[in-house]
């Protein structure tokens, strides 16, 4: 993973422990994550995607379809793979949480999950 994949407040795990989540919270340009679960930062080399299942999704409290600022938002889901599609217009195919946190984002300029509540636990 590169450093510019993400951003704060994006979904990440740990090469070492990928069954595990955590939320970025400081990021630096040479290759240190801070993620909030963790005493201290980690290097970019050690952080991986945090994978997108439908049942995550269902926690997070979304369905396949996600409504923003008029946006149509559909997710496929098929393996291990994810095809967001936006208005019928554009298509991306992801893997993970950060990747559709960043999608929403971009398209929609909302966070697509409240992180400062994964942060209290």
């Amino acid at each position: 993973m590169k450093v510019t994949e993400l951003r704060i407040g994006n979904i990440i795990s740990l090469l070492y422990d990928p069954d595990k989540f955590g939320v970025v919270i400081a990021l630096d340009h040479c290759g240190t994550v801070h993620i909030s679960n963790r005493e201290y930062p980690d290097e970019i080399r050690d952080v991986i995607g945090f994978e997108l299942t439908q049942e995550l999704l269902t926690k997070f409290g979304y369905e396949t379809f996600i409504y923003f600022k008029g946006r149509e938002i559909r997710l496929q889901f098929h393996g291990k793979r994810v095809t967001v599609i936006i208005d019928d217009n554009t298509t991306y195919e992801i893997k993970f949480v950060h990747e559709l946190q960043n999608i929403i984002y971009i398209n929609t300029g909302q966070e697509l999950i409240d992180t400062m509540e994964l942060l209290q636990y």
